[in-house]
């Protein structure tokens, strides 16, 4: 065995160790030996033995921590492609854990597209004489074909293969990393093209899996490539600028250190250079020279644990003054790929400098990405990123090969920044940066924005185009009637959007949309009720009341409205029963009581136990209502709900007040059992409207915390000088949510609590 491919086995081996001590490696063993004789005669055109390509792959695939089956597959990625085994070989020696890997990645291989070379063209070389031919034909019956087209089926197909498994996407990221590593055997023309689809499509894909480690080096040698003069020369420039700031570094460093040893703070504190990549985009999106960026050192701070990262934070911003406008906070906001820190300028001894903050968890995620928290146990390794499935979807959306490969870059380069939005009720939802309001609509659900007639922003009225910001809260306004305009494809930002939009105008044909509108609306019926059938509510001049009520001229309208997902069936069934049931007499109680019995014996009880009375029958199938949050002690009325059993209000609830004689006609007197401690928690939320300052979250925490109620939820929001807040919490009765909000109304700056739906 040649000493090169010696000393590389010996790396891979002791890269596993470092994180798989106890492992058995028989399995890298057994594959590096399969490989190794397979592509005993075969060499890269740098004259190096073959086995040497492969066997890097594995070793950057270990030192970003996968696990042991995608090192086999990287070890025998190119057995397949490039030798006289077969994949029945593989999957015999190896099982069809590896053997799906591997043909994951030969498959993608098998698509070269002509005239521009693919991976398995950088790594051939001394193949057999009948192999090589074989690929000489191949590849010149496809210089006929557009090379958009060819490059296009090629990403689809190995988007389909990543899909199933995401683990086929890390090999290929590391088979291009090492072949760009040795990318200087290919002509300057080739070195240019693989550089930029580098740049464009394989180092956007490694900081989607959040690989720092691969995503940087790929970045630092596309731009290499494909500007070598330009790259040259910045890097010798930033050289001279950085040895000149050397001697602030290591006294920044130095202090730094000193501080947080003061404060007993663990801390591990390191340089962080900048990449040259990186400072040329800056200079590109900032428009400036090299003399105008200031920020082109950083240190990075390592702690054990989130609240240092913190206390870290503030012990730095009393150092040093902190840049406005620079803080973000990617701890409390994660990034979509898992990053976490926090981030700082601060001006140093001069300049400005660049402050990462995280802890050693955050660090190894930040480094490795997905393959930081590999879970090796799972017997599903499929691991599937809901990104991935996304492309799946848009991309069948998508007949036009070139507007495929413009979506994938868009998609790619758009991950880049992420704008952070809140739902009315405070969820987190994460937009590529330049998106608008429609973009936010489809990304809460395509019936949202295929209905969407406005939006609020902050409170405000936008038009539908307006551009989000991070911490906009959004408020889409739909209508059952409404749809998607056309030229919402030309201001949209997210693919998910354009491809929602496209999809709502490529519905199937207006017959199979009457069918399936038709059977959804005959399935919603017999839920309401088997013995009644859609022909009978349609009868007695309802068919024109359904109509005027969904805006629709005849019946075939709304059934395929209901087809194509524009209405819902539920809807329109339990409008129609409703309209029925006004035909018929008023139910009495006992038979309300039956139907509450039979309802009972059908569904799962909400609470065991509820204690809720109605004519002296209890225990019954009972749901609270959220719109009053009913609580032990309060006056109540029970609404028999059809399939649903006993829904409790409270009898000042506005839905009760505002209920029309039909529907009156289902109440039933409802109580709580007399003079017995209740036995269950229940859910209510109240809201604070208080004065802003420091400590006023602490003190509320603390009442509730002394009363011994659970909270559920809390969300805030602070407008100015005014603090707001909602709290969902768990309570026995009402007399202990009255204890509590008399304790809290004596805090300081509390300046009024309402109750408020649960």
């Amino acid at each position: 065995m040649e000493k090169s491919v010696k000393e590389l086995y010996d790396k891979l081996i002791a890269a596993i160790r470092r994180y798989r001590p106890d492992t058995s490696l028989q399995m890298i063993e057994e594959a590096f030996e399969f490989a190794y004789e397979a592509h005993k005669e075969q060499q890269r055109k740098t004259g190096e033995p073959y086995i040497l390509h492969p066997l890097s792959v594995a070793v950057i695939l270990a030192e970003i921590r996968t696990d042991l089956e995608s090192i086999a597959a990287g070890i025998l990625h190119d057995v397949v492609e490039d030798t006289a085994f077969t994949m029945e070989d593989i999957t015999q020696r190896f099982g069809d854990d590896v053997a799906l890997l591997v043909d994951g990645v030969t498959k993608i291989k098998k698509v070269a597209y002509a005239t521009k070379p693919d991976d398995s063209e950088l790594e051939k070389a001394g193949e057999p004489e009948g192999v090589r031919e074989k690929k000489k034909t191949r590849h010149g019956a496809k210089t006929q074909k557009n090379k958009t087209d060819e490059r296009a089926e090629n990403y689809r197909k190995m988007f389909f293969h990543i899909s199933q498994d995401v683990r086929v996407l890390l090999i290929k990221i590391a088979d291009r990393l090492h072949n760009m590593r040795t990318l200087g055997a290919m002509t300057e023309e080739k070195q240019r093209e693989i550089a930029q689809e580098t740049l464009d499509i394989y180092a956007p894909l490694a900081h989607r899996l959040g690989i720092a480690k691969l995503r940087y080096e790929l970045e630092e040698l596309g731009f290499k490539y494909t500007d070598r003069k330009l790259y040259d020369e910045l890097s010798s420039k930033v050289a001279i600028k950085q040895s000149a700031r050397q001697e602030i570094v290591e006294q920044i460093m130095k202090e730094v250190r000193t501080k947080l040893e003061a404060e007993r703070i663990n801390a591990r504190v390191e340089g962080r250079p900048k990449r040259f990549y990186s400072i040329h985009k800056k200079m590109m999106s900032q428009n400036k020279t090299l003399g105008q960026l200031f920020d082109l050192y950083a240190i990075r701070v390592l702690v054990k644990k989130v609240s240092e990262c913190y206390e870290v934070l503030g012990w730095l911003h009393e150092m040093y003054t902190p840049v406005p406008g620079r803080l973000k906070d990617f701890i409390g906001m994660k990034k979509h790929n898992g990053y976490q820190s926090l981030h700082t300028t601060l001006i140093g001894p001069g300049e400005p400098f660049e402050v990462q903050i995280r802890t050693y968890d955050m660090h190894s995620v930040a480094e490795y990405g997905i393959a930081a928290h590999w879970k090796y146990k799972e017997s599903d390794k499929a691991a599937k990123d809901k990104w991935l499935q996304e492309i799946m979807e848009w991309q069948r959306g998508m007949k036009d090969n070139e507007e495929f490969l413009d979506a994938l870059k868009m998609d790619l380069n758009a991950f880049q920044e992420h704008v952070y939005c809140f739902t009315p009720r405070g969820e987190l939802i994460s937009l590529a940066s330049g998106s608008c309001a429609i973009d936010y609509a489809y990304t809460i659900h395509s019936a949202v924005g295929n209905r969407m007639i406005g939006a609020r922003v902050n409170g405000k009225m936008v038009p539908i185009d307006h551009e989000l910001h991070t911490g906009d809260q959004v408020e889409i306004i739909t209508s059952n009637n409404a749809k998607p305009h056309r030229d919402w494809l030309k201001v949209v930002k997210t693919n998910t959007a354009r491809t929602k939009i496209t999809q709502w105008f490529n519905k199937e044909s207006r017959d199979e949309n009457l069918r399936k509108g038709r059977e959804a609306l005959e399935e919603s019926v017999r839920e309401a009720d088997a013995a009644v059938s859609l022909e009978e509510l349609l009868a007695d001049g309802r068919e024109a009341d359904v109509l005027e009520r969904f805006h629709c001229k005849v019946l075939d309208q709304l059934l395929i409205l209901i087809g194509v997902g524009g209405l819902k069936e539920k809807q329109v069934a339990n409008y129609l029963y409703r309209e029925y049931e006004k035909t018929l007499p008023a139910p009495s109680d006992e038979e309300l009581i039956q139907s509450l019995l039979e309802t009972s014996e059908k569904i799962e009880k909400h609470k065991s136990g509820s204690g809720i009375i109605v004519n002296g029958i209890g225990d019954t199938a009972v749901r609270y209502a959220r719109c009053c949050g009913p609580l032990p002690g309060d006056e109540i009325l029970g609404f028999i709900t059809r399939g649903r059993g006993l829904t409790v209000h409270r009898t000042d609830c506005i839905n009760l007040l505002h209920m029309d004689e039909f529907d009156r006609r289902r109440l039933i007197e409802t109580h709580w059992p007399a003079n017995k401690k209740p036995e269950n928690t229940y859910h209510t939320e109240m809201r604070l409207n208080c004065d802003d300052r420091d400590g006023l979250l602490a003190d509320i925490s603390r009442v509730i915390t002394e009363e011994k109620v659970k909270v559920k939820t809390l969300n805030a929001r602070t407008v100015q000088s005014e603090a707001v807040f909602y709290i969902g919490m768990q309570v026995q009765d009402g007399e202990q949510l009255e204890i509590l909000t008399k304790k809290m109304r004596v805090i300081p700056g509390v300046c009024d609590i309402t109750r408020v739906n649960a």
